[in-house]
């Protein structure tokens, strides 16, 4: 209810999908920092690639020398030279 709620409210004020919705939000500045906030899970990592799950479906990027600066439950922080991100799986369309 309170998902139905908080679509409802950020419909009405017209707020962005990633400030009312569950979905992924990803800051990337230059190719050296990510954050990503409202991810699922930690599937995979290595120095070259991360794999984290979203409501969008499965975020995977790749690169080099990843390393988590911060892990919190809602918010990644992360480092490294980013090459490429992509998403597979999960919803499609808007809604």
């Amino acid at each position: 209810m309170l998902d139905k709620l908080s679509k409802s409210v950020g419909d009405a004020l017209e707020f962005p999908p990633d400030v009312a919705g569950t979905g992924p939000k990803i800051t990337i500045t230059g190719r050296e920092q990510i954050t990503v906030e409202n991810y699922g899970a930690i599937i995979a990592f290595s120095p070259e690639e991360i794999k984290l799950d979203t409501a969008a479906g499965e975020l995977a990027m790749c690169g080099r020398e990843f390393v988590f600066k911060t892990i919190l439950t809602t918010e990644l922080h992360i480092e490294g030279t980013l090459k490429t991100l992509s998403f597979d799986g999960g919803e499609s369309g808007n809604g």
